[in-house]
């Protein structure tokens, strides 16, 4: 019999557990119970309560007997969120597992978390969170990034999404494909999700004309001390870097969850947010904005927003922003 492997996402509810890939074939939450050979769920769950690879012999529907072994794939809550099924001969050696790796999102903290160092990335010991604009900073092409930053700005229940992404890591393109799930015990804003390197089957794709004329903008606005970025207008929650990002800034979930502004400033971005909201005009300006170096102390920058219409009902705007000097102001959150 020919070796088979399956990976399973067990990012929601057991019942709506669905398959991402059967061998080297992706698809799209497929139901498990006609991949698998009778009694194969009753070995994925067990592998997924116990947090162990279950190894078993079962028969399958042609009458064969093969062997079976499910392996967890933990994510970095210490829950379980996929399991990797592997089919073969009895004493037979076993196919090689995916790589794949779970991670979790919580869009209020806007913070990636992964588990252990997935695919052999060179990571900082040190971290074990990630901002969403630090990601961007390797994606040269991702065409479903605006859906899903949409979908997770204004979270539905039950939202699932699947879409691939091609990263550049050095001087290599590899192409991922995520799978995302929101809901676990009732909120919405909380995230789990499985990445899988599929650049063996799939060929990293070239940069998008929208990626394009971003980086383009990106060059034409940088000048060292002016900067870009795309964010969300109710919450003013960085998203994407268009050009680099303000060097030496502790940015919000990078090392904790206090805003990176100064809270005296934060009340006045929040003002003029509130302003443009009421007045319908596409534009704001806040000046002398203190953001919290790395260490200690303040970069000052002039900021100019700009709304982007979109079709959902989450609106997001370009902000720049222009270094203009530091401060050494006492810092009231270290108080």
């Amino acid at each position: 019999m020919e070796e088979v492997r399956v990976l399973i996402e067990t990012l929601g509810e057991r019942g709506d557990w669905s398959v991402l890939a059967v061998d080297d074939r992706l698809t799209d939450w497929r139901s498990p119970v006609r991949l698998l050979p009778p009694g194969g769920l009753r070995i994925v769950e067990q592998a997924h309560d116990r947090r162990e690879s279950v190894l078993a012999r079962l028969t399958g529907r042609d009458g064969e007997d093969r062997s079976v072994l499910a392996g967890p794939i933990a994510g970095p809550d210490g829950r379980v969120h996929g399991v990797q099924v592997r089919m073969g001969a009895p004493g037979a050696a076993m196919t090689e597992s995916y790589a794949v790796a779970a991670f979790g999102y919580s869009a209020q903290a806007r913070s990636i978390r992964l588990g252990d160092k997935p695919f052999g990335w060179k990571l900082p010991p040190e971290r074990v969170n990630w901002t969403v604009p630090e990601a961007f900073r390797y994606v040269e092409r991702f065409d479903g990034s605006m859906d899903l930053i949409l979908r997770t700005l204004e979270p539905a229940p039950s939202t699932r999404w699947v879409g691939d992404v091609t990263a550049r890591l050095g001087s290599e393109l590899r192409r991922y494909r995520l799978a995302l799930r929101n809901g676990p015990d009732g909120d919405e804003h909380c995230w789990r999700g499985l990445i899988q390197d599929v650049t063996e089957y799939r060929a990293p794709e070239q940069v998008s004309l929208d990626g394009a004329a971003l980086t383009a903008l990106g060059r034409h606005g940088s000048d060292g001390r002016r900067h870009l970025v795309l964010a969300d207008v109710r919450d003013v929650r960085l998203i994407r870097w268009i050009t680099d990002p303000v060097p030496r800034i502790q940015w919000k979930g990078m090392v904790d969850d206090r805003d990176t502004p100064h809270p005296d400033d934060v009340v006045r971005i929040f003002d003029e947010v509130g302003r443009i909201a009421a007045s319908g005009r596409q534009h704001g300006r806040v000046d002398g904005v203190r953001l919290r170096r790395l260490g200690g102390g303040w970069t000052v920058v002039n900021t100019t927003g700009t709304i982007i219409p979109t079709p959902e009902a989450v609106a997001l705007m370009l902000i720049e922003l222009d270094v203009v000097g530091d401060s050494d102001d006492p810092d009231p959150t270290m108080a």
